[in-house]
């Protein structure tokens, strides 16, 4: 569903990805792991064609984003950690504009439903508190129906209920055979979640497989035998300035 090649960007003489390299199979839940600074985000926007890379190839579906993008804007839905949304339009405003620019949509009562937005129809995007705001954008990710869904850190700040309410959203839409392709730096979620995960550390992919796999690989012994571990074990303790 997802194949990328080499895939590069850098910002002044600075490689943020370097040369990275992953394939997302149907119906999985992928997760890009890496500290704040790590370059998810920078290869995500790579990924979806918001940002131009400086070499590799990226495919969906078997579609380039070089060589149709217009397409492949039907078949994903995306969700950035930030959107310059319309602050005085309500979030059903929002959703009906959304919804106007595909030719088939989600229903849009029974997406605020399976979102718990229902309540928050009538208010006004600068009034949501942030899970309010990352519900809605999730939402808007998934107003045209896409096949895959690609989220930046959908859970970041969020309170634990907000949190598992999310969970539980995305592992339904898992089984309704959805592909899911999402960065966090929680590790439980990528547990709870995925099916495998890549961890990015300088720019590279250190390790790529499941969670249960990187686990036995990579934690030490004495230590908890968890995925935090085996993240920890492969990008570090030292806090970086600017980042941590």
């Amino acid at each position: 569903m997802i194949f990328v090649d080499n895939l590069s960007k850098s910002y002044n003489n600075l490689k943020v990805i370097d040369d990275l390299s992953l394939n997302v199979q149907e119906g999985e839940i992928f997760g890009i792991l890496g500290r704040n600074g790590a370059g998810k985000t920078t290869f995500i926007e790579c990924l979806v064609g918001l940002r131009k890379k400086d070499k590799g190839t990226v495919k969906i579906m078997g579609v380039s984003i070089d060589e149709n993008q217009e397409q492949i804007k039907y078949i994903i839905g995306v969700q950035p950690q930030e959107a310059s949304l319309f602050q005085r339009q309500t979030v059903l405003e929002t959703l009906k504009l959304f919804s106007s620019f595909y030719s088939k949509s989600i229903d849009i009562n029974n997406l605020m439903g399976e979102l718990n937005l229902k309540d928050l129809e009538k208010k006004m995007v600068k009034s949501l508190s942030k899970g309010q705001k990352q519900r809605l954008l999730i939402a808007i990710a998934m107003i045209g129906d896409p096949r895959i869904l690609i989220l930046d850190e959908p859970t970041s700040g969020l309170d634990p209920q907000v949190r598992i309410m999310l969970w539980e959203f995305l592992k339904k839409l898992k089984k309704q055979g959805k592909t899911i392709l999402l960065s966090t730096h929680y590790m439980e979620e990528a547990e709870e979640l995925c099916d495998k995960v890549a961890i990015l550390h300088n720019g590279k992919f250190v390790a790529v497989g499941t969670p249960k796999e990187l686990i036995e690989k990579y934690t030490v012994e004495g230590k908890k035998r968890n995925l935090e571990s085996a993240f920890i074990h492969l990008t570090g303790k030292d806090l970086r300035g600017g980042f941590d």
